[in-house]
């Protein structure tokens, strides 16, 4: 391990929320945290860097996500009154 990253670092460097990484790493699907102290935990940055590079080599190359329905959408016009 070369370096062990906080809280505030690691959430400048994984787009995710706070509550999403909590679930990942709950299931094991993210890496897990140590603690430094009994108050202060930290995360090994390589296996922070090595999950990032993974999911970055595993993602398709288009989204392939749950999309809104825009046949369905419904606009609303904006009134020209003053």
């Amino acid at each position: 391990m070369k370096r062990a990253i906080g809280k505030k670092e690691l959430m400048n460097m994984v787009p995710l929320s706070w509550s999403t990484i909590g679930r990942l790493e709950a299931a094991g699907k993210f890496p897990k945290r140590w603690y430094i102290t009994d108050r202060r935990c930290a995360w090994n940055g390589d296996e922070i860097e090595r999950w990032l590079d993974e999911r970055q080599a595993n993602s398709p190359a288009e989204f392939v996500g749950k999309k809104p329905p825009l046949e369905q959408r419904v606009y609303r016009p904006v009134s020209k009154d003053p």
